[in-house]
């Protein structure tokens, strides 16, 4: 609501509108609690004979007899109704997402989710999913990750509290701001790599106490 929010102050302002900054903040403040309602509600409810889909500005219910297909699109689940207003188009459950092991196919509560639903509508079983970013490449992904981390840390952060105000003074810009952006991007890296590595651990083990 940040933008927005910006827009309708400035458009205020510019028209002399008394308090009209406070005004823009208000709305959108009173927007965005609308919509962070709307998401932490986001759910997807299955019953003998209907899947109610409720997303941030829509809820959706669709009748099981009608459902044609289950499956994942860009790490969230999806559902093909085969008649009605999206007949066809494949409808998002935004309650229903992979997170991280979309990368690494570890079977999670999402993919239960489409079975659980598939299973209802009388559809066969899903297919497993194939791991998109295997083993191998999630620890080198890792290791990548903590090094873009460890220089950002060095040339960020750790310099500006530890270096001398002389060096600080002297250092060039372009390497502070290379340095927050490594910094930045080190971190998400390193969350994103590390969840991928536990699920692939926590794959080994499920295969293994399989085998047993």
């Amino acid at each position: 609501m940040t933008l927005p929010g910006l827009w309708l102050a400035l458009t205020l302002v510019t028209n002399q509108v008394p308090d009209g900054g406070w005004i823009a903040l208000a709305l959108a403040v009173a927007a965005w609690g609308l919509l962070a309602w709307r998401v932490l509600a986001q759910s997807v409810t299955l019953t003998p004979d209907t899947l109610v889909i409720r997303n941030i500005l829509a809820t959706e219910r669709v009748p099981l007899a009608e459902v044609t297909a289950v499956g994942f699109r860009r790490g969230r689940l999806t559902v093909t109704p085969a008649r009605g207003a999206a007949a066809g188009e494949r409808l998002a459950v935004s309650a229903v997402n992979l997170g991280p092991s979309r990368w690494s196919g570890l079977p999670d509560d999402a993919d239960a989710a489409a079975e659980a639903i598939a299973g209802a509508a009388g559809l066969p079983p899903l297919p497993p999913r194939r791991e998109i970013i295997g083993r191998n490449r999630a620890w080198v992904l890792l290791l990548a990750a903590a090094l873009c981390f460890g220089l950002g840390v060095y040339y960020g952060p750790l310099f500006f509290f530890y270096g001398s105000p002389q060096s600080i003074h002297s250092r060039p810009f372009a390497l502070s701001a290379v340095g927050g952006v490594l910094y930045g991007v080190g971190t998400a890296m390193l969350s994103f790599a590390f969840h991928i590595v536990r699920d692939h651990r926590r794959k080994r083990t499920r295969q293994g106490t399989a085998d047993e």
